[in-house]
């Protein structure tokens, strides 16, 4: 049985529909119940207060809130201990997007033809209507992937080797904008990393991008897979810490 409190990078994605309401305390708490390939039942808080029970399929959904139930001392003192959500992002001149742990002010232009550069701290967005924060949000989200496309690959390539395996077992790179987590690793040993990860500093990047190859030599969170991590990066759990501040600031 696991309870955690889950990672999570889009803020904007808002939370997942409820399933059930839990009374704790004076309130009722939306939680969802999700059926996976686990074998135990799992209680999971976002930092946005989204909260879900991950169970084995074929578990009623009775069994699943009785299970939340019984937590119900962890989950309120984890409740309470969130922190305040982070600012809803802008998309418009002015505004500032992190790039790497550092601040990025966004300098959005009108123009026939969308555009993006970068010049220091400065991101131009061109745009036919500047006052569109659809269009400057995708424009934003199309320079991420392209500088998330080519870091990714170069970090995954950096620490690869550690690993010991022969280079024919490097893995593919897949990036995605998820909400639940920085990074995957599937049975098949391809690396998924999360798109918004771009945003946090580079010591953060390599710390997510170990953990995936870790991986590769042991398909579980088991003493041995932590030895791998040990060996790898002995400071992943500053590493972890400074995400997690990244992630409070930032969403």
């Amino acid at each position: 049985m696991t309870c955690c409190i889950a990672s999570i990078s889009d803020s904007r994605a808002g939370g997942a529909g409820a399933d059930a309401w839990l009374e704790l305390g004076d309130r009722y708490w939306p939680v969802r119940v999700r059926a996976t390939r686990r074998r135990t039942l799992g209680l999971y808080v976002f930092p946005d207060g989204r909260v879900e029970v991950r169970v084995p399929r074929g578990t009623g959904r009775a069994e699943a809130l009785a299970f939340a139930r019984s937590r119900e001392r962890w989950l309120r003192g984890t409740l309470e201990e969130l922190p305040e959500p982070p600012p809803v992002p802008v998309y418009a001149d002015g505004a500032v997007h992190p790039f790497l742990g550092e601040p990025l002010t966004l300098a959005v232009r009108r123009a026939g033809r969308a555009r993006s550069r970068r010049t220091g701290a400065t991101l131009r967005l061109d745009v036919r209507e500047p006052g569109d924060g659809a269009a400057v949000e995708r424009l934003l989200r199309e320079w991420y992937r392209r500088q998330a496309r080519a870091l990714f690959a170069d970090r995954l390539a950096r620490w690869f080797p550690a690993t010991g395996l022969p280079p024919g077992q490097a893995p593919g790179l897949k990036i995605r904008a998820m909400r639940s987590r920085w990074g995957s690793c599937s049975s098949r040993g391809g690396v998924n990393l999360n798109l918004w990860l771009i945003r946090a500093p580079l010591a953060c990047i390599d710390y997510v991008v170990v953990h995936e190859l870790c991986h590769l030599l042991e398909f579980n969170h088991g003493p041995r897979f932590y030895a791998h991590m040990d060996r790898m990066l002995p400071d992943w759990r500053q590493r972890q810490r400074a995400l997690r501040d990244h992630q409070r600031q930032w969403g």
